[in-house]
């Protein structure tokens, strides 16, 4: 039987191990909200894979529309993080 630490150090490593087998790519999201330029989805802890991208999207530079963050391991398995921007200069 397992120990409640020992479940949760599972749930930890196994998030943990999907969010760097789906890591280090930012996808554009569709439904890019009304105002925005683009949505850009990558996985949970690599927001900087998101900012990296809205400069490739927006060479002038751009505005952050909103950006969502997930800090529960269990979520970081299964929501990416998001960033959307308005772009400057378009």
């Amino acid at each position: 039987m397992m120990t409640q630490k020992g479940e949760i150090m599972l749930r930890v490593f196994l998030a943990s191990a999907l969010a760097v087998f789906v890591g280090g790519c930012s996808t554009l999201d569709p439904d890019t909200p009304p105002g925005a330029s683009y949505a850009i989805n990558c996985p949970s802890t690599y927001i900087h894979h998101c900012f990296s991208r809205a400069n490739e999207l927006c060479p002038r530079g751009y505005e952050v529309v909103s950006m969502r963050r997930n800090n529960d391991p269990i979520a970081q398995a299964i929501a990416p993080d998001r960033l959307v921007v308005r772009c400057q200069g378009q």
